[in-house]
């Protein structure tokens, strides 16, 4: 009788993961649990007002605590508007950001209230990184899954990377590695 796997979230990692778990030579009977309406996770198309079409990717980087915990939208500006800003001598200031920020979202999404906390942050020809601190705390929790033999494997944007092809590497090895820890396949 094949084992049964379950894939906590559908997100773009928990999807990936069960695509290669389905793929397997003997593949194990996979119960995804999505907690939304909605698979895909973060990743989503939004059409504004204009029609204009806009791409949500994955957000696994949030910051600590409570904050963390409520944070529903992550704004990230840049190229031609900063430019013509910079060039123009604008000071650039997280007044500034989060005023352009609040109006793209209500122009964009339509949310008109501003936000009950914001932080901003200007980090100029990056991406969002991870905290001090995180390579060990992923460390210590793989050593603990280890340790206490737990059936758990950890996938997605929290953990190794949040790009979509990060995602969806977190989601194939995932699955290779829950495909490696069942006996009969």
């Amino acid at each position: 009788m094949p084992r049964t796997v379950a894939v906590l979230g559908g997100g773009i990692s928990g999807l990936a993961a069960c695509y290669y778990l389905i793929r397997a030579p003997q593949p194990p009977k996979v119960i995804l649990i999505e907690a939304s309406q909605r698979l895909g996770g973060w990743i989503r198309s939004v059409r504004g007002e204009d029609g204009a079409v806009f791409e949500l990717g994955p957000r696994g980087i949030r910051p600590a605590g409570e904050l963390g915990a409520r944070t529903l939208l992550m704004v990230m500006l840049g190229g031609a508007w900063l430019q013509a800003l910079e060039s123009g001598g604008q000071k650039l200031s997280q007044e500034l950001f989060q005023q352009q920020a609040q109006k793209a979202v209500a122009t964009q999404l339509g949310l008109k209230k501003p936000p009950t906390q914001s932080l901003v942050s200007l980090h100029k020809s990056c991406i969002p990184q991870y905290t001090l601190g995180h390579w060990q705390r992923l460390e210590a929790a793989a050593q603990f899954l280890a340790k206490h033999q737990l059936p758990l494997t950890l996938a997605g944007a929290s953990y190794e990377g949040v790009s979509v092809n990060d995602c969806i590497e977190s989601g194939r090895r995932a699955a290779a590695q829950v495909l490696n820890a069942i006996p009969d396949l």
